[in-house]
């Protein structure tokens, strides 16, 4: 092995976050459930919520069997619920064409609608042992910096270390290599880094002048209260459209405003709306 895999893995072994439970498994399917729910979602959310969705669906062929609406609330904290949507389909089809079984090779990953590059490359990596890449921003970020980008990723897995590597180089990015405030001066890798040292305020970008838009009148907010209302409807109930904007009061939002975001979510497939009445998808 090279300086740069000897030291990271050496680092990994010391100080990577081994505790966690998706770092604990070989189960595919465990494993896609914290890639889904890790995505812009931090790790410290993450945990419980993890725990929460496997005791209610601690196989494939649970979560496939399930509803749409039974999912998303279950999906409850984490936002971004259309990723709630995306893994019960990724279940249902490999209920349906591999036997209730992640697949382990690139191709049948990538068949499967919402497994993307790096999504395949963790799946590879973390549950089959592969010498994959997960590539991602941070993963990136740290490698170009080691290498002043003369390496691509892919080239520095470690044979048959795939699993330790990714997991290596993500904990190494998250809380040695950061991308604003990098702890160069402490970090096991400065004496074969090519960037080292790095100067911070190089690499900070520079604040938009332009005025950002509070996040409770975003789209996202929106959304995710109008879910959140509906998670809490019984089973078989829905509610009217104009119950809808009346209970959700959103600041600025008119009632054809909450039409049109659910229409929006209707189209998503989270949510079925009928003679202008709402409930999640079941």
């Amino acid at each position: 092995m090279s300086p740069i895999q000897k030291r990271l893995l050496a680092w990994y072994a010391r100080n990577g976050r081994t505790h966690l439970p998706w770092r604990k498994t070989r189960d595919a399917y465990r494993i896609v459930v914290s890639e889904f729910m890790l995505q812009q979602t931090q790790v410290e959310r993450v945990l419980p919520k993890y725990r929460a969705f496997l005791k209610r669906f601690p196989n494939i062929r649970t979560l496939a069997a399930a509803s749409v609406a039974e999912a998303i609330r279950e999906w409850q904290g984490l936002g971004y619920n259309s990723r709630a949507l995306r893994l019960k389909r990724i279940a249902e089809a490999a209920v349906t064409k591999f036997g209730g079984k992640i697949p382990r090779d690139l191709e049948s990953l990538r068949s499967l609608k919402g497994i993307g590059p790096y999504t395949a490359a963790a799946l590879r990596a973390f549950a089959f042992d592969e010498d994959d890449a997960a590539v991602d921003t941070n993963v990136r970020r740290v490698v170009e910096r080691l290498t002043l980008g003369t390496e691509e990723p892919q080239a520095l897995v470690p044979r048959g270390r795939g699993h330790d590597w990714n997991s290596a180089l993500m904990d190494f990015g998250a809380t040695i290599c950061t991308a604003r405030a990098p702890k160069c001066a402490v970090c096991p890798l400065k004496t074969v880094c090519a960037a080292f040292p790095i100067d911070p305020p190089a690499i900070k970008s520079p604040r938009s002048k332009a005025k950002s838009v509070p996040f409770e009148r975003t789209t996202r907010f929106a959304r995710g209260r109008i879910i959140d209302r509906l998670r809490r409807l019984p089973p078989g109930r829905r509610v009217s459209l104009l119950a809808l904007h009346r209970d959700l009061a959103l600041p600025g939002r008119t009632a054809q405003d909450v039409t049109t975001l659910v229409e929006a979510l209707a189209r998503d497939g989270l949510v079925t709306l009928c003679n202008r009445k709402v409930a999640l998808t079941d």
